[in-house]
């Protein structure tokens, strides 16, 4: 399981370009947190008149988009903390390349990184911003002409297209088909740079196999057989309380969801657990065998 998110922007003041400044830490979000790292910046397949300004590009999709019209789509994934900078990367730009390259999308992506409220590990993340509106037919509009409808019988005279999940054939499955896709991604990169992984279990460090599901616990249950449970949330404002009252309650939830995470990795990982005793079983026997008493 891993965290996937696809959420919209529609036409309203700032919108895009404000979700560009969050993305980038710039304007009024250039005071980013103390201990978060931006690892990666990048605006790609923009207009001319937006090549090197791509917060222009947001600014007109806010102020031209026709009405009601969608001015962005923003993915947000988890990537693994296993990898590399370098090598988070590289699964970033197979993430621009299946999600805004191929369709000729106006982007921009970020990486941000900061500790976890419960356990303090890393928990690098993407954020990937793209226009549905593709530059594919090669064709220059200005801004003001660039996000008007889209004209098929004269494209000159109209704005460029819309690349929607009906246009591409994903119609209401599109956050199925793009947990499906993530999970690629995500586990071409395991495979490659971190194919096994140290966890764990009722005391006893095991070494597994290093993958992600696109599957929701419930599916993954019905599928394997497991017990999976669902961790509950905190609110941020209850972590961000000064409240000692509140602070107790925050503290009895982060023990009850690391209780829960620790229930679902043994379920999950429950052979190579079982394979794990079973091997300790059998060196405290060969030990036992070996064993001469001091006065024999």
């Amino acid at each position: 399981m891993f965290y996937m998110n696809i959420r919209h922007n529609v036409k309203k003041d700032s919108s895009s370009k404000n979700t560009f400044h969050y993305l980038t830490r710039t304007a009024h979000f250039a005071e980013q947190k103390a201990d978060e790292e931006l690892e990666f910046v990048r605006s790609g397949n923009m207009p001319v008149w937006a090549i090197d300004a791509p917060a222009t590009f947001w600014h007109s999709a806010d102020r031209y988009e026709i009405a009601r019209g969608r001015t962005s789509s923003t993915l947000t994934v988890a990537l693994p903390k296993e990898l590399s900078k370098q090598q988070r990367k590289e699964l970033v730009e197979a993430f621009v390349q299946e999600f805004a390259d191929q369709y000729q999308f106006p982007y921009t992506a970020a990486v941000h990184n900061h500790p976890s409220e419960l356990t303090g590990e890393d928990q690098p993340h993407l954020h990937l911003m793209y226009s549905e509106r593709s530059l594919a037919d090669g064709i220059e509009r200005p801004p003001e002409q660039f996000f008007k409808q889209y004209r098929p019988k004269n494209p000159t005279k109209g704005g460029a297209q819309k690349l929607t999940a009906d246009a591409l054939g994903y119609g209401r499955d599109q956050v199925k088909a793009f947990r499906e896709k993530t999970e690629q991604l995500i586990n071409q990169a395991l495979e490659i740079h971190a194919p096994m992984k140290t966890v764990v279990l009722e005391g006893m460090e095991i070494v597994v196999p290093n993958r992600v599901s696109h599957l929701s616990n419930q599916e993954f249950n019905q599928k394997y057989g497991t017990q999976l449970q669902d961790v509950p949330q905190i609110y941020r404002w209850k972590l961000k309380s000064a409240d000692p009252i509140i602070q107790l309650e925050v503290e009895a939830q982060k023990q009850t969801i690391q209780q829960i995470r620790q229930f679902n990795k043994l379920q999950i990982y429950q052979k190579e657990y079982n394979q794990a005793l079973e091997q300790r079983k059998n060196q405290d026997l060969d030990r036992d065998d070996n064993y001469t008493p001091s006065w024999f």
